[in-house]
């Protein structure tokens, strides 16, 4: 299973944070596999507990740390080619209290 929705931006387009949270992981290596570099985030967004995942990021471009309180649309990272991928792209991921969700769905049911 996928599990996620691939944006084809291209190679260091911004990427931007879907709702307030705070950071609770970065992955800042490229492992050369998986999701490579990467950021997760947490957030309550209409009480609903919400994971967001950000992954195949360019790696030194990650402006958060983990523990950081972020904001809506605040810049994040831009996106790579890092880890298991065959070009540019941003794999996005929602999780809805612990389990996957489709991010398409949700952000259309929850984007202001």
């Amino acid at each position: 299973m996928h599990g996620g929705l691939d944006f084809d931006a291209g190679e260091g387009y911004p990427i931007q944070v879907i709702a307030d949270g705070v950071v609770t992981k970065v992955q800042p290596l490229d492992d050369n596999w998986g999701d490579g570099v990467y950021v997760e985030i947490t957030h309550n967004v209409n009480g609903q507990s919400i994971l967001s995942r950000y992954c195949h990021l360019l790696a030194g471009s990650i402006t958060v740390s983990e523990g950081q309180s972020v904001s809506v649309a605040q810049f994040l990272a831009q996106v790579g080619a890092t880890g298991a991928t065959t070009g540019a792209h941003l794999h996005f991921e929602i999780h809805v209290n612990g389990s996957s969700t489709n991010p398409y769905t949700w952000l259309k049911e929850n984007a202001n």
